[in-house]
């Protein structure tokens, strides 16, 4: 059995920032597609993507959907100090930033609010979430502090 390096604490509290930030927007995406679970759990007035995912094109809401749930999984695999964490969130880097791009078309063509959510903000926020993700799970990886 190879020899692992202990946890550091960086480790750990990047990994639950993630799982928290992807956590609460995967909460947010199934009560904004769920309208049932919506009335049964609901959200204060700012915050929600239910109008959202209404106004944005369906490749845009693909490649957000995409960047939330692999983003999550990649945070749990990070805190759980798997290796495969790094392959899902380069996938979720690389989602996000096809969401960034179309956050910047769409900041372009003017809409630069969509339902309370700026999409470009959105983006660039999930964008640098996942590439810090990834590359401390890469540099982690690279240490051997992952398995």
């Amino acid at each position: 059995m190879p020899h692992k390096r202990p946890r550091g604490v960086l480790l750990t509290v990047f990994s639950v920032i993630g799982t928290l930030h992807f956590g609460f927007l995967a909460l947010e995406y199934v009560l904004a597609r769920y309208a049932a679970l919506s009335q049964i759990i609901p959200l204060p007035a700012p915050w929600g993507l239910a109008g959202f995912y209404e106004g944005i094109p369906q490749w845009g809401a693909v490649a957000l959907t995409l960047t939330i749930w692999l983003g999550l999984l990649g945070s749990v695999m990070l805190l759980a100090r798997e290796r495969a964490s790094v392959l899902v969130l380069t996938l979720s880097f690389l989602t996000s930033l096809v969401a960034l791009v179309w956050g910047a078309m769409a900041y372009i063509d003017g809409h630069i609010v969509i339902d309370t959510v700026r999409p470009l903000d959105m983006g660039a926020g999930l964008a640098c979430l996942c590439f810090g993700l990834w590359l401390y799970a890469r540099t982690a990886k690279r240490n051997g502090v992952l398995s």
